[in-house]
C-alpha cells in the first residue's frame, strides 16, 4: 500500500468547492482545511506508487480550482526500530 498525505493549494474562494469535489474519491480516505500555505490536506490511499500517479495525473491535477499539490510519501519503515 502506497500512503500519501497530499497537500493542496486552491484558487482564492474555491477551497470548500474543490474539498467537496475531493470528498468522492475513495482513494482519500481522510480531507481537512487547514491554514498556511496550503488549504487541504489529504490523506490518500492507493495499491501502489503507479496507482497514485495515476490517482493525482487523472483526477486530480485537472480538477478544475486546484492551483498546485505536494505529495509527501509515508515511509514504511519510517519506525522500525534498527
Amino acid at each position: 500500500m502506497t500512503l500519501v498525505y497530499l497537500l493542496i493549494r486552491a484558487d482564492h474562494g474555491k477551497e470548500g468547492i474543490v474539498k467537496a469535489a475531493l470528498s468522492k474519491f475513495s482513494e482519500i480516505t481522510e480531507l481537512h482545511e487547514i491554514f498556511g500555505r496550503y488549504d487541504i490536506i489529504a490523506r490518500v490511499e492507493t495499491e501502489s506508487h503507479e496507482k497514485f500517479r495515476r490517482f493525482i495525473n487523472n483526477k486530480i491535477r485537472v480538477m478544475e480550482g486546484i492551483k498546485s499539490t505536494e505529495p509527501l510519501f509515508v515511509s514504511d519503515d519510517a519506525y522500525s526500530e534498527d
